[in-house]
């Protein structure tokens, strides 16, 4: 009788045992690869932040259309934080294409704004979690859409003046076992996201929720490979990009796999019955029309078989719709 919530513990711990580790052997590649001397181009750099802030924007272009369709606010949230770090990302890329004479002293702003879109990120994740437990669904999408791009501008010009204020330094403690502890703040974020979120996944299993779960991990993966990073473009702040930048990559592809699963299935509901399953009379018309078509091109006729149900008013009448309702349904299975 105890083996039952035995195993099922058991399978529970397993899945975090092995995070524990993957995220411990991030931390300790990214303190092996410190003294790797790396000479990344700048340029580079600049084209990958490009890529990851467009990755963003689709990402939250493709996620406010599912809110317009579901109008869970979890999605209206998430594009929004996508929008707002996609916006920080590609203002970011501007610093590493700098002329030579002004290259470094714009280009030590550059982890100071990843820092900041990373942190917009992590604080989003989570609160999205939070409004989702008291306000899950929206009345007024339209609204609380525009009401969102109002407030990603004006957190984008907040976060522009707040860069100015913040120490440009990447690393403030040099030598040190983490050389960039602020970095651990925002990963302290993604860690709650990613508890949370994988708590979230035992009630809702999409491929939407399962991607934003796996960008939450990523992250925080960047950001433990990022505490190492002793100066601007070094071996684990690459690192630490590259995690991000699948991050990304990992949320767009569960949110284009999800919002395909939507539409087909509203193409579904659009042309069947709601109470049997069988194609309705939209579908009806459809497949006439298609077999006309084929008709006159290969002067080949068609036929259509049409169906009674004798007596269906009468048990209707005796027993009631719900009875005729299950008479119906089990017809349906027999034509299928």
């Amino acid at each position: 009788m105890g083996e039952g919530p035995l195993n099922s513990e058991r399978w529970e711990a397993t899945p975090v045992f092995w995070h524990v580790v993957a995220l411990l052997l991030i931390l300790l590649f990214a303190l092996w690869l410190r003294p790797i001397p790396l000479q990344a181009d700048p340029s580079l750099q600049g084209y990958l932040q490009v890529v990851t802030g467009v990755l963003a924007l689709v990402f939250s272009a493709v996620t406010l259309v599912r809110f317009q369709g579901t109008q869970d606010r979890i999605s209206l949230i998430l594009g929004a934080g996508f929008l707002l770090s996609g916006a920080v990302l590609a203002g970011s890329s501007v610093l590493f294409f700098q002329l030579p004479a002004e290259q470094h002293l714009r280009i030590q702003w550059a982890p100071v704004a990843l820092w900041a879109g990373r942190l917009i990120l992590a604080l989003l994740l989570v609160v999205a979690l939070i409004v989702e437990d008291f306000l899950p669904r929206s009345r007024r999408p339209k609204a609380e859409i525009a009401g969102a791009l109002l407030s990603v501008v004006a957190l984008t010009y907040l976060v522009t003046v707040a860069l100015r204020r913040l120490p440009a330094e990447v690393s403030p403690h040099p030598g040190a076992f983490i050389p960039s502890p602020q970095q651990l703040f925002p990963g302290v974020i993604f860690l709650i996201a990613v508890i949370w979120y994988r708590r979230r996944l035992n009630q809702i299993f999409t491929a939407f929720d399962r991607s934003i779960y796996v960008a939450a991990w990523m992250n925080f993966a960047a950001q433990l490979a990022a505490s190492q990073s002793e100066r601007l473009l070094d071996a684990p702040f690459v690192v630490s990009q590259g995690f991000s930048v699948m991050g990304y990559a990992i949320a767009l592809g569960g949110a284009l796999l999800d919002n395909a699963r939507l539409f087909e299935q509203v193409r579904h509901l659009a042309v069947s019955d709601p109470l049997t399953g069988l194609a309705n009379y939209r579908r009806l018309l459809d497949v006439l029309e298609s077999e006309t078509e084929r008709t006159n091109r290969s002067n080949r006729p068609f036929s259509v078989l049409l169906l009674d149900l004798d007596g269906l008013k009468k048990i209707n009448d005796t027993y009631g719709h719900l009875v005729g309702s299950r008479a119906l349904c089990r017809v349906a299975d027999i034509l299928r």
